[in-house]
This record gives structure tokens, sequence and C-alpha cells, in this order.
């Protein structure tokens, strides 16, 4: 909560600073992709003093600076781990909600990875919006087609953003310098190029973290230039990946195949074609009905097909 700097998302920050975002809102969008900012910058809007819609949040009154320090009391962050979200922590938000707040017109409850709440808690939390009480609800969700829609149709639903190359490049220059580290300019370009607009993916890229995901799509694009058996081997392992690690297998993948079909024009026919069926994977990842398991299933059977047909 140190700065609400939010790249991007003009429609998020127009309706934080007209404090139009309504009692409950949906910031959806994939790990790393600035949700959490968004949620930091809509509170210290929302809250903000200055009396000019435009300033807001100005970072210097009352508020914006309980806000910086990570102390205004009304302001709660809950499930910041990201963990399973059970009906008694629904109920805990329930009377909270109806506590007066301290300074503020309202209080603002930020509720992180909400995409993860059984039917038994979603319908608690229905309750909860339903009654009228004075906190503002922000829901932060990776997969916001697995909420009822009931849940849905009763707040405003903001997809983030995918950031430019740019963007990220300028984050993660910036990032670097206040950490007092250096990273070589080409592999922040490359993280930039290679993140899908994901300045969380961009960092991890940067860090070199070796995850499940990473792993998984160094194995697939491996054995595209080895046999179908190999390219089902290499489908099999992703399949035991989470549907959030497979956003990120997904995106490394299609990096991966950007790249190489630059590399090799002699196989860009079939590179394109397998990128293609992964981008439509990756999009299918909103439906509740595709398993992370058949989409992998599928592709090895896409993969193999087209490489008895380009032999």
């Amino acid at each position: 909560m140190k700065r609400f700097d939010l790249i991007g998302n003009r429609a998020i920050k127009q309706a934080a600073q007209k404090g139009d975002l309504g009692s409950a809102v949906i910031f959806d969008g994939v790990p790393g992709s600035g949700k959490k900012t968004a949620a930091a910058y809509a509170a210290a809007a929302l809250l903000c003093r200055a009396p000019r819609e435009g300033d807001r949040p100005c970072g210097v009154c009352a508020s914006c600076r309980l806000l910086q320090a990570g102390n205004h009391p009304d302001v709660v962050w809950f499930n910041e781990e990201g963990e399973n979200i059970k009906v008694r922590d629904v109920r805990e938000w329930r009377m909270r909600s109806f506590v007066s707040p301290v300074q503020s017109p309202f209080k603002v409850f930020i509720i992180n990875r909400a995409d993860l709440m059984n039917q038994e808690s979603q319908n608690a939390l229905l309750k909860v919006l339903e009654e009228p009480q004075a906190t503002v609800f922000l829901l932060l969700a990776e997969n916001a087609a697995s909420l009822l829609q009931t849940v849905r149709s009763r707040c405003r639903v903001y997809s983030m953003e995918a950031l430019s190359p740019r963007d990220v490049l300028a984050l993660l220059e910036e990032h670097y310098r206040e950490a007092g580290k250096t990273v070589p300019r080409k592999e922040l370009e490359a993280a930039a190029a290679d993140c899908g607009g994901s300045a969380g993916r961009a960092m991890a890229l940067c860090e070199k973290l070796d995850t499940k995901a990473a792993e998984a799509a160094k194995g697939f694009l491996t054995s595209l230039d080895g046999t179908a058996l190999a390219v089902m081997e290499a489908c099999l392992k992703a399949s035991a990946l989470s549907r959030a690690e497979a956003v990120d297998f997904y995106t490394e993948v299609t990096g991966g195949l950007a790249r190489a079909s630059v590399a090799r024009p002699d196989r860009a026919r079939f590179y394109v074609a397998v990128y293609d069926k992964v981008q439509e994977q990756k999009d299918r990842l909103s439906d509740n009905n595709a398993s992370v398991f058949a989409l992998t299933s599928q592709l090895a059977a896409f993969c193999g097909t087209l490489m008895g047909e380009l032999k």
C-alpha cells in the first residue's frame, strides 16, 4: 500500500476517482496482472480527501498517508496469502462489515482470490452483498467466471489490461533501480516481451524462477522438435499443473513459439499453428468445464496430428 501507481486501466482509475465503483467490484486477471495494485489504488482514491476528483489519490492527505503506512483503520485485506476461503471467513466479513467506519464515510474490504470460494461460501457472500452496509467490497480473482452468476451480477467487473512491453520494461527498470540490483537490459527487454503483459510474470522471468510451469513449458517446446510421443509425455507433465500454473505455462509456451517462428522460418507454419492452438486453450481456461488435463490432452493430440500432416 506504499504506492498508488496503476499503469493503464483507465476505466478503473476514472471510476475510483469519481467514487463511482459501486459497493462491490471484481478485479479479474492472471497472476501478476496488477490486481493488488488496482485494489490499493481504488481504496486510496475512494477514501482520499482531495477536493478535486482528478487529484485522487493525492498521496498527501491524512487518509493517503495512513494507506501508505499500511495502517488505515477502514481498509482491510482478507486472504492475502490466496488460500481457500471458508464459509466461516465470509461470516466474519459480514460481522465486520456492520461495524461503523473509524474515520471515513465507508470501509473498504479487499478479498484476495475470491474465485477460490466454493458454492457454499459464495452463497454466504451473496447474502453479504445484498445487505446494506457502509462497506465497499473489492474482490480479486484469477478466474472470475468461476464465481456464481448471482455473485457476478451484483458486482462491477473489470478485467485487468495487459501492459505494453514498453510499460513493463519501464516498471522493471524502476524496480531494479530502487532495489539496487543490476540486470542486463537485454534480459529486461526479453522478459517484457515474453510476459504476456504481466509485470509480475516479467519479474519472475528476470529472477529466473524455475517454476513448475516454466519447466513444463521448456519440456513442451523441446518436444516439438522430437516425436509425437515426446509431445504426449510433455503434455502429460503439464496436465498436473494447477489452473493458475497452467496460465503461466501457456504464456511461456506462446513466447517460446513466437521466438521459434522467427528463428526458424522453415518451421514457422508449424509453430504458428501450435501457437494459435495454445492461445485458444489459454482463453478456454476461464471455462469451468475445461480442465487442465483435458486441454493438455487435446494439445497433445493436435500436435501429433499436425506433425503427421507436415512430414
